[in-house]
C-alpha cells in the first residue's frame, strides 16, 4: 500500500523540478524511511510496551484534537468582525505544538547521521538528501497541525463555508512547514559557528532554550495584541512589528477573506502566510543543504573517534582536586554505596543529552509558567496569601518528571553491572541517586522559585517556603516509594512510560493534597512552624524505607 506522503509528493514534479532535485532518488529514500517508521513504536506510546501493537499514536492525535478545540472555542464565540485576534491565538498553538514536537521527538532525525554510512557512496547529491529528510519530518508534522486545526477547521467552515474551513487547514499546514523552517534554519547557522566537537552539546542547550522560548512566546503572545480578551471590540491596529509574528499572518489572511478588509496590511500578512514557508523550503534545499550535509558528516566522523582523557591539575601534595560531585557527595553521604549511587546519577545527568533534553524544559516551562501566571493574577498575589504556594508547588511536578527519567537510559543493557557487582542490598544505591536529583536540581530549582515568592511577597512568607521546601521533598520521596522502583539509568524509555500516566496523577493528586493542607495551616498561627518538625520526621522515615530496598523490589 502507498503511502500517503508518496501519494502527494508523486503529485508535486513541479515543485521537485523547482527545487533541483532528482525525484526518483527522494522517492526511494522516503520510502525506506517510512517503513522504518512503520517499524519502530510511536513517539507517543504511553501505555504499551514497544512491542506491542496499538493504537497510541492515533489516541495521541486525539488528544492533540481535544486541546485544539479548546482554543477553536474562540473562534466560535468571536464575532465575525473580530476573528483576527482569537484567530491568532489558534494558529501560534498550531506552531507551537509542531515546533515543540520537532525538538521533542524528531530532532534526533534531523541531525541523525546515519544515513550518510549508506547514501554518501552513491551518487546522490546533498540536495536530495536534505530534501528527503525535510519532506520526512513535515509529513509527519502535517498530521500533528491537520489534528490540532480539526475542529476549528470545522467551526469556521460552518459558520463561513466550506472553503474558509478547508483554508484554514492550508494555513495548518503551512504553520507545520514555518516550524520545520525555523528549527531547522537554527540548526545550520549553529553548525557555522560552533565546532563538530561542541554541536550535539550546544544544540541540546539550544533545543531546551527553544522549547521555553517558543512557551513563552505563546503565554505572551496576547499581550502583544494589547487585548484585554478575545472577545474585545476594539478594532485591531495595526504596527510595524506585527508582520514578524506568523501566526498573524494566517489569522489576517482569514480575517481578509471572511470580512474583506481588502488593505495593505492584509494583502502584505497574505503574502507572508503563503510564501514564507516554501521561500524557506527553497532556501534550505539549495543554499544551505550542502553546509548541512558536510557537517553531519564531520559529525558522525567525531562520534567515530575516541575521545581523548582530559588532563588533570594535580594539586600541590600530588593528587587530583575532587570534583564537585565527589565533594558534594563527601557531604551528603556516610555509605561508599550511596557515594557511589550519588556520583553515578550527578555525572550521567549532566552528560546524557537525552537526559537533559527530556528533563531540562520541563523544569523551564515551570519556571516561565510561574512568572506568567502570577502576572495574570497579580491583584491576587498581593491581595490574598494564597497563590504563591501554587508557585512553590507548582515546580515540584517537574521535578517528578526528573525523577521518573533517571531510571532511563539508552545504554539500559549495561545494567548488567548491577547484578554482577557484589551488592547485597540496592537501596543504598537508589537512596545515593535520590540524593543526586535533590542537591543538582530540585534545590536549585526551588530556591529560584522561592526567590520569585521573595520577590513577591518579602521575608514574612519564609516560614512558607521552608515548609513548601520539607513538603516537596516529601512528595518526591512519597513518589520514590509508591512507585516502581528502577535502578539508576537501567531501564529503556518505552518501559518506563507504562507507569508514567499513573505516576503523573498520583504525583498531582499528593501535591494537591498537601497544597491545600499548606493553605489551611496559613490560617493558624504558628502553623507553619509546628507542621515543619512534622514534616522533616516523614521525609526522614520515608527517605529511611526508600534506603532499605532490597532486591525483590526492584522492577526488571
Amino acid at each position: 500500500m502507498t503511502s500517503p506522503t508518496l501519494l502527494i509528493t508523486d503529485r508535486l514534479p513541479f515543485l521537485w523540478r523547482l527545487l533541483g532535485v532528482n525525484y526518483t532518488q527522494l522517492r526511494a529514500i522516503l520510502s525506506v524511511k517510512l517503513q522504518l517508521d512503520n517499524r519502530r513504536p510511536a513517539a507517543f506510546s504511553q501505555w504499551k510496551k514497544a512491542s506491542e501493537t496499538n493504537n497510541s499514536y492515533w489516541i495521541s492525535l486525539a488528544v492533540y484534537a481535544l486541546f485544539g478545540s479548546v482554543f477553536a472555542l474562540f473562534l466560535s464565540m468571536s464575532p465575525a468582525g473580530m476573528i483576527i485576534k482569537p484567530a491568532t491565538l489558534f494558529f501560534g498553538y498550531v506552531l507551537i505544538i509542531c515546533t515543540m514536537s520537532l525538538i521533542s521527538d524528531f530532532s534526533s532525525v534531523v541531525l541523525d547521521s546515519s544515513d550518510n554510512q549508506i547514501m554518501l557512496f552513491r551518487p546522490i547529491d546533498s540536495r536530495t538528501m536534505l530534501t528527503a529528510r525535510i519532506v520526512h519530518i513535515i509529513s509527519y508534522l502535517f498530521t500533528i497541525a491537520l489534528a490540532v486545526g480539526s475542529v476549528g477547521s470545522l467551526i469556521l467552515g460552518y459558520r463561513f463555508g466550506a472553503s474558509i474551513g478547508f483554508m484554514t487547514l492550508v494555513l495548518c499546514l503551512l504553520m507545520a512547514i514555518l516550524a520545520v523552517f525555523l528549527t531547522n534554519v537554527l540548526y545550520l547557522l549553529l553548525m557555522q559557528f560552533v565546532s563538530s566537537e561542541r554541536l550535539r552539546e550546544v544544540i541540546n542547550y539550544v533545543q531546551i532554550g527553544m522549547g521555553i522560548f517558543f512557551y513563552g512566546g505563546y503565554q505572551i503572545l496576547p499581550r502583544l495584541l494589547n487585548s484585554d480578551g478575545m472577545m474585545d471590540a476594539r478594532p485591531f491596529v495595526w504596527e510595524l512589528w506585527h508582520y514578524a509574528i506568523p501566526p498573524l499572518w494566517s489569522a489576517a489572511s482569514l480575517d481578509l477573506v471572511i470580512n474583506r478588509q481588502a488593505d495593505i496590511h492584509h494583502f502584505v500578512a497574505l503574502g507572508l502566510a503563503f510564501t514564507v514557508p516554501f521561500l524557506g523550503l527553497y532556501i534550505m534545499t539549495n543554499v544551505l543543504s550542502t553546509v548541512f550535509s558536510s557537517k553531519l558528516a564531520s559529525l558522525d566522523q567525531e562520534e567515530r573517534t575516541q575521545p581523548e582523557m582530559g588532563s588533570t591539575t594535580a594539586s600541590p601534595t600530588g593528587t587530583p582536586p575532587l570534583s564537585l560531585a565527589s565533594r558534594m557527595a563527601n557531604w551528603f553521604t556516610s555509605n561508599p554505596l550511596e557515594r557511589a549511587g550519588f556520583t553515578f546519577v550527578w555525572f550521567i545527568s549532566g552528560r546524557d543529552r537525552k537526559f537533559k533534553l527530556r528533563t531540562y524544559p520541563g523544569l523551564g516551562f515551570g519556571l516561565a509558567y510561574a512568572v506568567i501566571m502570577s502576572l495574570n493574577y497579580q491583584s491576587t498575589v498581593k491581595g490574598t496569601g494564597g497563590f504563591f504556594l501554587f508557585i512553590l508547588y507548582f515546580g515540584g511536578i517537574y521535578i517528578m518528571t526528573a525523577l521518573l527519567q533517571i531510571s532511563v537510559s539508552d545504554n539500559y543493557k549495561a545494567a548488567w553491572i548491577y547484578e554482577s557487582s557484589p551488592m547485597t542490598q540496592p537501596g543504598p544505591l537508589l537512596a545515593g541517586g535520590l540524593k543526586a536529583l535533590t542537591v543538582k536540581l530540585m534545590t536549585p530549582y526551588f530556591m529560584l522559585l522561592a526567590g520569585y515568592v521573595l520577590y513577591l511577597k518579602g521575608p514574612t512568607v519564609l516560614p512558607d517556603i521552608l515548609l513548601a521546601y520539607v513538603n516537596s521533598l516529601v512528595m518526591l520521596l512519597i513518589t520514590a516509594v509508591m512507585g516502581k522502583r528502577h535502578l539508576p539509568f537501567s531501564m529503556a524509555q518505552d518501559v518506563v512510560r507504562n507507569s508514567a500516566t499513573t505516576r503523573s496523577f498520583l504525583s498531582m493528586f499528593i501535591i494537591g493534597l498537601i497544597g491545600v493542607a499548606h493553605w489551611g495551616l496559613t490560617y493558624i498561627p504558628y502553623g507553619q512552624w509546628i507542621a515543619l518538625p512534622l514534616m522533616l520526621g516523614v521525609a526522614f522515615v520515608l527517605f529511611r524505607s526508600y534506603w532499605q530496598t532490597t532486591w525483590s523490589e526492584i522492577e526488571n
